[in-house]
């Protein structure tokens, strides 16, 4: 890894490639993430008019969804916890 930091900044060409490369790579990561983004917006925009259109309590509905997120989340920090805590 040291041979490969000493050649980026020994040939400024190399560098200002793996510059590009680098932008590159995080820009594709940021479009994928925000078109994730845009899909759980609109399920979950479905998913409102669907309650809405069934009669459903929509805030009873909408507080019971953010209670099971909410522990799921915690769960799964947890879990990551566990898995990166050195034992």
């Amino acid at each position: 890894m040291e041979q490969f930091a000493t050649l980026l900044l020994e040939n400024p060409l190399y560098l200002v490639i793996a510059v590009i490369l680098s932008v590159a790579v995080l820009l594709l990561f940021l479009k994928k993430i925000l078109k994730l983004a845009l899909v759980i917006a609109a399920i979950g925009i479905l998913y409102i008019a669907y309650l809405y259109w069934s009669g459903e309590n929509i805030p009873e509905v909408m507080t019971n969804l953010e209670q099971s997120v909410g522990e799921m989340l915690r769960k799964g920090i947890e879990l990551l916890r566990k898995f990166t805590s050195p034992d």
